[in-house]
């Protein structure tokens, strides 16, 4: 079984209320939901939340809750005790749990199309994980890292800075649309596999991280482009 878990927590600083802010007609989660039920690859849709407001939101639009400790919806929680927890919920509801496809609501361009297709790559490639991620226009093995002495070095090599970008390796950062994991690998590792992982590449356009109230205009323009194009 393959169980699609969106996490969403109450509190936000940047956006507050984010997970629930209207985006063309719809509260932000219900975007990423609805992907979830559509996509052939997904069995089952749950949303972990500590929030009365999202629970309510996500039922309605059809999705199951898993009720979140507030202790892991902190602004310092990372999402690896937050999946665990999810985990561990729905073993004790006696699930089969192959993998989970790790969703955030946050990402509401991403499609069932996007999610059927990183699965498609998970399940042909024998992975571990699956992430979706992005290859940005300025490859990230030219970045230098600064030292604790204030100098520069480059951050793959000393050369790489200089070389020319069809020299060096090609480069993808996660845009955290889309990960997908075998539960027995996760709980193995305590964590995300870290081995035996692959690439969904995603376009930047669908790729659209709202964080900011500008973020939300940003997707509505892509949306109704998409739509009347």
């Amino acid at each position: 079984m393959n169980v699609a878990l969106i996490t969403a927590r109450g509190g936000s600083k940047g956006l507050p209320g984010k997970n629930i802010a209207l985006l063309n007609g719809k509260p932000l989660i219900v975007w990423t939901i609805l992907a979830a039920q559509k996509a052939a690859s997904v069995d089952a849709v749950y949303v972990s939340t500590e929030d009365q407001a999202i629970a309510d939101i996500s039922q309605q639009a059809g999705a199951q809750v898993i009720p979140r400790p507030a202790e892991l919806a902190q602004d310092d929680t990372s999402s690896e005790p937050v999946i665990a927890h999810a985990i561990n919920y729905l073993k004790k509801q006696s699930l089969n749990l192959n993998s989970v496809t790790l969703l955030q609501p946050t990402s509401p361009l991403r499609s069932a199309q996007h999610i059927d297709e990183a699965y498609r790559i998970y399940a042909d490639s024998d992975a571990s994980c699956v992430l979706s991620v992005i290859e940005p226009v300025h490859s990230a093995a030219k970045a230098y890292k600064l030292n604790s002495d204030g100098s520069l070095s480059g951050l793959l090599s000393l050369d790489a800075p200089y070389m020319r970008r069809q020299d060096l390796p090609r480069t993808v950062h996660p845009n955290g649309a889309i990960y997908i994991f075998s539960t027995a690998a996760f709980e193995a590792g305590g964590g995300i596999p870290r081995q035996n992982v692959y690439p969904y590449i995603m376009s930047e356009e669908a790729s659209v991280d709202i964080d900011r109230a500008s973020d939300l205009q940003l997707a509505e323009q892509i949306m109704e482009k998409t739509q009347h194009g």
